[in-house]
């Protein structure tokens, strides 16, 4: 008979055979563990190990983490999770459509009700007729946020199934699918130390994205916030760009600063392990696609030169610092 191991999560006990996959234990002994993709990837699952081994699904970002959809219990455990709100399946549609950028759609869906979830958590969402995509509700710019209405910023795939067809196949009315929330790099309040927020494309839309213009012009007012846009291909337009990788331009770490990030795994995970060399907390749920880079957009000049007018008279230290990277493509 093989060895049978305790998993206490967070307050509920339970039973395990040793060798079965954490998540799995979980489930079949009727314990609600948040997951999704059961891949490894999403994140949905992952959990704090305070006491005991596993084996896999250790948390390529470093820390105690690991995702319970790929560790095998191999003897007794501690595990905790943050509280988060429960994951629930609505059905929504959607009532506006706006082109954000060349390549980048502004969906707004309506809801039956709201949907309780932390900034920067994301939901698996799926319009009648089309495979599931999981994205990160965002904020509008103006105006009261709708408790019953969910923004999302949608960047079109070349032949991608489900962003080409927005606009065409997908338009005002769809019916769609929204489950959620998921994801543990959520936004946590009243940090000793610096915040430090890294995104490439889309993977900002929780944040505010650099491609939505007016969005950096609120956050340069803040005297303690710095704004670094990075772009992947040369460019003469102005100094204020910078060109390389949103890592390049990363202020030294330090053990007190949280770190977010968000975008193509290459990125987080290079933040990632940036971030644990120091000691440093960092929260991420990357963002995957096959895409390579393309050239820029003539939003550009318009970003630098508001940036440049406002950068020139600020005098305060930088406590916060945001690196973003408008391109159109990860």
């Amino acid at each position: 008979m093989g060895k049978i191991c305790k998993v206490t999560y967070n307050d509920t006990s339970f039973l395990a055979n040793c060798g079965d996959l954490l998540l799995d234990s979980a489930l079949m002994n009727g314990v609600d563990m948040p997951h999704d993709c059961r891949a490894g990837v999403c994140g949905a699952c992952r959990v704090s190990l305070v006491d005991g081994r596993v084996y896999g699904g250790t948390d390529e970002h470093g820390g105690e983490m690991i995702h319970a959809c790929q560790a095998r219990v191999v003897s007794d455990l501690k595990i905790v999770t943050e509280d988060v709100p429960d994951t629930v399946t609505l059905n929504a549609r959607i009532v506006r459509l706006t082109r954000l950028a060349p390549d980048v759609n502004g969906v707004i869906m309506e809801l039956p009700k709201p949907l309780v979830y932390f900034p920067g958590q994301f939901c698996k969402v799926q319009y009648r007729g089309f495979p599931a995509r999981s994205y990160s509700p965002t904020f509008p710019l103006e105006g009261t946020p709708n408790d019953r209405l969910l923004h999302f910023h949608i960047r079109t795939v070349t032949d991608g199934l489900v962003s080409s067809a927005l606009g065409r196949q997908i338009r005002v009315g769809h019916r769609v699918k929204i489950t959620g929330p998921y994801g543990m790099a959520f936004l946590r309040p009243n940090h000793r130390g610096r915040v430090v927020f890294v995104a490439s494309g889309t993977g900002f839309a929780p944040m505010w994205s650099l491609y939505m213009l007016r969005a950096l012009c609120r956050l340069a007012l803040f005297p303690n916030v710095t704004i670094v846009p990075v772009v992947s291909e040369p460019q003469t337009v102005s100094d204020v760009v910078r060109v390389g990788r949103p890592t390049d331009f990363l202020p030294p770490l330090r053990p007190d600063d949280v770190v977010y990030t968000g975008g193509a795994p290459a990125m987080t995970q290079t933040v990632a392990q940036m971030a644990k060399a120091v000691g440093a907390k960092c929260y991420t749920d990357p963002f995957i696609s096959d895409l390579k880079s393309a050239p820029q957009s003539d939003l550009i000049s318009r970003v630098t030169d508001w940036i440049s007018d406002r950068a020139s008279g600020r005098s305060a230290p930088p406590q916060r610092m945001g690196s973003m990277r408008p391109t159109r493509a990860w």
